[in-house]
């Protein structure tokens, strides 16, 4: 995969030295380098070209008597507010005590020459970052591309003719098809299994709002819970000050190893536990949608762990209306569930307190049905 770094260095016989003597490959990277002879060009190229990685002198350089120039800083600072873009930051002065590192920023040290910068652009490649955000454009131009050419070039007389189709409506349409199928393909291919991390948005899109499946942390206890309501029935409307919902609909949650815990000894007999095979099938049927858990049966969904939160069962026997002044004071939002999963969740509540018993029909009056010779007379 080749990336595209932007080096920034505003003293002239130090950058061409750098251009010189940095790699143009990397741990299976091929790198092009764009040199840059001042913060405010390198700004400017930001703006209208697409780097993987941004390596940039901080320049303390100083006059005698004049504070430090904090030049470089400013231009990280201006460099997070424009692009997402992984930074190595180096100098040969000891690293600013307000430079905080992170898996997007390393600080090199200039004094060690160019081994310290290609250790620390080694880590931010390592990260898998900068090939992502490579992969990810790289694929919205190829979907946004296709769509423009396959579907809106060929249909855009009729799309013109329907009344609301103005071109923001198209661009959201561009958005919502391009969104979709990032999320839900790889290559040509639809996923049909996914990731913890997947289950949910983190932070949320939609402001302070609750929304259905927003996960709730009661701040004293550390309990779970899981918003049941409708988000149409908890968004404030214009002109409104409230939602329209006084009392927010929650399902607890439990510990799921706790919960597998209690029946494991009557469970593991199911299973071959010394083949990997049986080791998986206990895992699906423990964290499947309802899990092979609990009564009465569907009792409880399947939450996967995510940052600090456990892997969880929503217990759909324990539900409680809470007023939003309680939610508001006394839990706080951790994640949301992403769709469909939310909507998966507020189905299989519906169906389990839907679920209505009948009476079964005598067997022996409908032995007919089973076909001659195989009743064992």
């Amino acid at each position: 995969m080749k990336l595209f770094l932007l080096l920034v260095d505003d003293e002239p016989e130090v950058l061409q030295q750098l251009v010189a003597t940095l790699p143009a490959q990397l741990d299976g990277f091929d790198l092009a380098w764009d040199p840059c002879k001042s913060f405010e060009e390198g700004l400017l190229r930001l703006e209208s070209r697409r780097y993987d990685v941004v390596v940039t002198d901080l320049a303390f350089r100083t006059k005698p008597g004049a504070p430090p120039d904090f030049r470089g800083m400013k231009t990280i600072d201006q460099i997070r507010g424009k692009r997402f873009c992984p930074i190595v930051a180096y100098s040969s002065r000891t690293k600013p005590e307000d430079l905080f590192e992170g898996v997007f920023l390393r600080f090199a040290d200039k004094a060690r020459g160019n081994d310290d910068i290609i250790a620390k652009l080694r880590e931010v490649l390592a990260s898998g970052v900068p090939a992502i955000a490579r992969r990810l454009h790289d694929e919205l131009d190829g979907v946004g591309g296709r769509y423009l050419w396959d579907f809106l070039s060929k249909r855009w007389d009729d799309l013109k003719r329907i009344k609301g189709t103005t071109p923001e409506a198209l661009e959201r349409l561009l958005r919502r098809r391009a969104a979709t199928q990032l999320a839900r393909l790889v290559g040509d291919t639809e996923i049909d299994e996914v990731g913890a991390s997947e289950f949910y948005i983190h932070p949320k899109i939609s402001g302070q709002e609750l929304r259905l499946g927003e996960i709730l942390k009661q701040k004293e206890t550390g309990q779970y819970r899981v918003v049941l309501t409708p988000h149409c029935h908890l968004t404030i409307q214009a002109g409104e000050k409230e939602p329209r919902a006084e009392f927010v609909l929650t399902v607890r949650t439990t510990t799921a190893q706790d919960e597998i815990l209690k029946v494991w000894d009557k469970k593991k007999t199911q299973f071959n536990l010394k083949k990997l095979d049986g080791v998986k099938e206990a895992a699906r049927r423990f964290i499947g949608s309802p899990p092979d858990l609990g009564t009465p049966k569907g009792r409880f969904w399947f939450l996967p762990r995510f940052l600090e939160m456990p892997d969880l069962y929503c217990d759909l026997m324990q539900v409680e209306s809470l007023p939003i002044a309680i939610i508001q004071k006394d839990y706080e939002a951790t994640a949301v569930l992403d769709t469909p999963f939310a909507e998966a969740l507020q189905a299989r509540f519906a169906e389990f307190y839907s679920a209505v018993g009948t009476a079964n029909l005598r067997p022996k009056e409908f032995l007919h049905l089973i076909p001659a010779g195989e009743t064992g007379g």
